[in-house]
């Protein structure tokens, strides 16, 4: 039986890993007068295919990442399919291969998301003629800003705006800047990242102002007060800081390191002696894992560490008791592996004095 199991476990980690699973497919609308031809089509293919590479790396300015160019100047390379869409105008929908273009990009030295995208709770005020509002789950303004966020792959949370968040946080709260109530709110959303908004729409064609504040665990990380043309741009600018910031910390650089801003990595290397950013070889690639014990755990472990973004492939090198090692080729250094893999739901690091590598206990 134990056999058997472990055939299974070979034959699964083996497979490609995939990504998010909507990280490549993107809807473009079609420009120009003949919106069928080979041209338009052309051009909304790189528009998409510029959409796509935004969110694998989480920055909003792509054309300066290294290898971003090449990558535009060729869509068809990646691109697995498409379709056309109706409406005014019609729509180029298009699906890109996201695994590709995540070993591609790393392997050129560009920041690609190391797993899946953290979620960030967003405290957000609609300022009108009284007092303003908070914008909650499922207002027309909170669809306009989740919208703007899957356009980026940002994973966003509104606020239920219930009775129980109510009797915590008003709006004076986040005008203010009082994180107490707003972090005692946000418990009930499991997320380190909150950020926190006032917006000022101008009725009478003026810009638009966005006050907003980043906090992770607790802690303001960023700030700004932005003006923008219109509601939608200041939504989508605001989408714009919070994937970059975020990005900074969970991105992976196979040539350069981590993004700009990365904290944990303690400078050039790591206590063992690796150089952040350099490819993993010989031992340095190893993660051991304990207390999987079932095939349900093995196919969801399994899944999760295939679904890191700069994870290539992973591999069962052995197993003994409760003991599982796994072999990883992973675009990054091993300071970056360990960081992606203690962010996988189940997993902490734990000691194992008898391995070298390094070591996950799971649940």
């Amino acid at each position: 039986m134990y056999r058997l199991l472990l055939g299974l476990i070979v034959g699964s980690l083996c497979v490609s890993a995939v990504f998010a699973a909507d990280a490549g497919e993107v809807s473009v609308p079609l420009k120009g007068e003949r919106t069928q031809s080979a041209e338009a089509r052309q051009h909304a293919l790189r528009d998409g295919l510029e959409t796509v590479v935004r969110r694998l790396t989480g920055r909003d300015q792509v054309a300066e990442l290294p290898g971003v160019n090449a990558v535009l100047d060729d869509p068809s390379r990646w691109l697995l399919r498409y379709a056309y869409e109706g409406g005014t105008p019609p729509r180029l929908k298009a699906v890109f291969d996201d695994r590709a273009l995540v070993r591609h990009l790393s392997d050129q030295g560009a920041p690609v998301w190391s797993g899946e995208r953290p979620p960030v709770l967003v405290w957000l005020v609609a300022e009108g003629t009284g007092r303003g509002r908070m914008v909650a789950a499922g207002d027309p303004l909170a669809q306009r800003l989740t919208a703007a966020a899957a356009r980026r792959g940002v994973s966003l949370t509104l606020p239920e705006w219930d009775a129980r968040d109510r009797d915590t946080v008003t709006v004076a709260d986040v005008r203010g800047r009082f994180d107490g109530p707003l972090l005692q709110a946000a418990g009930r959303y499991d997320t380190a990242w909150v950020a926190t908004a006032v917006l000022y729409e101008s009725g009478q064609g003026g810009d638009t102002t966005l006050n907003w504040r980043l906090l992770h665990d607790g802690e303001a990380v960023a700030k700004s007060r932005d003006r923008s043309g219109d509601t939608d741009a200041a939504l989508d600018r605001l989408v714009a800081v919070l994937s970059d910031r975020i990005a900074e910390r969970y991105s992976v650089g196979a040539g350069g390191g981590p993004g700009p801003g990365v904290a944990g990595d303690g400078g050039d290397g790591d206590e063992n002696g690796d150089t952040v950013g350099a490819a993993l070889v010989d031992k340095s690639n190893w993660i051991t894992v304990r207390g999987v014990e079932s095939l349900r755990d093995w196919q969801r472990l399994r899944q999760a560490l295939a679904d890191l973004g700069p994870m290539r492939s992973v591999a069962l090198r052995v197993a003994s008791g409760d003991r599982v090692q796994f072999e990883a080729d992973f675009a990054g250094g091993r300071s970056q592996l360990v960081r992606s893999v203690a962010g996988v739901e189940g997993l902490r690091e734990c000691d194992d004095p008898a391995v070298a590598s390094p070591t996950f206990c799971y649940r």
